[in-house]
């Protein structure tokens, strides 16, 4: 039997504050909510609370599998789907707690790496939009770069994809399983959104809203930053080919 780690009772509402900080930093993560991200990579399957289950069953009643990349389009995508947001949870955080919801029918969209960087930086730095803020352990960071540099720098000194806010994580953190292998049916190229619905057989995915859109213009990375970009996000260019080849994407 798997085991269960049920963590203490957590203030939801404030991601820095008493025991939340203290419960994120005991896990060696930023965002408490990372505790169950965490808890699967180390084997262990973590307690759900009454979100959480919530959130799994709706995906079991939609009997579609959509995993939530940040910046990919997701939270329109999410909110159509399930009525909700499933949030950014992982392939690894699924097969550890809700292992039969891989056996569903799944995709996710891919973005452009480079193009993706770009986005989260704006977002980044304006703190989010209407619909979505930066997580509270990162907004005063975020809010204070300078440039591109500044945001290469934060991803250069991260040790893991746990001390990066999740609009900056790479794709490949969310779509590969223990091994380092797709763990989605279908990925679907970003520029192809149109085409989720008449694809997939749901209607419900046609036409979809755009949230979290911003169109504020902002630098874009220069020779160097490029450089470093590819490298950081190298699988991530790997999944991009993939999807755009068609191999694991949609049917021409």
């Amino acid at each position: 039997m798997a085991t269960v780690l049920q963590p203490p009772a957590l203030d939801r509402t404030s991601g820095t504050s008493g025991l939340n900080r203290i419960v994120a930093s005991a896990f060696g993560v930023r965002l408490v909510s990372d505790v169950h991200e965490r808890l699967p990579r180390l084997g262990v399957r973590p307690w759900l609370d009454a979100k959480r289950r919530e959130r799994l069953h709706r995906i079991r009643a939609s009997g579609l599998l959509f995993i939530h990349v940040p910046k990919n389009a997701g939270t329109s995508i999410s909110d159509r789907l399930y009525g909700a947001q499933t949030k950014h949870a992982s392939a690894i955080y699924y097969a550890r707690t809700a292992p039969d919801l891989l056996a569903l029918p799944s995709f996710a969209i891919v973005r452009d790496p480079i193009e993706r960087f770009v986005s989260a930086y704006r977002y980044a730095r304006s703190g989010g939009t209407r619909h979505r803020r930066i997580s509270q352990p990162f907004a005063e960071r975020y809010a204070g770069f300078r440039g591109i540099d500044d945001a290469i720098d934060h991803l250069a000194s991260a040790r893991s994809a746990f001390d990066i806010d999740h609009v900056f994580r790479p794709q490949a953190w969310y779509l590969l399983d223990a091994r380092g292998q797709p763990a989605i049916d279908r990925l679907l190229p970003y520029e192809r959104l149109n085409e989720i619905g008449r694809v997939l057989g749901r209607a419900d995915l046609a036409d979809l809203p755009q949230f979290n859109r911003c169109d504020t213009p902002c630098e874009l990375p220069g020779r160097a930053q490029l450089e470093f970009l590819r490298r950081f996000y190298a699988r991530d260019f790997e999944l991009r080919e993939r999807a755009l080849a068609n191999r694991t994407a949609l049917p021409v």
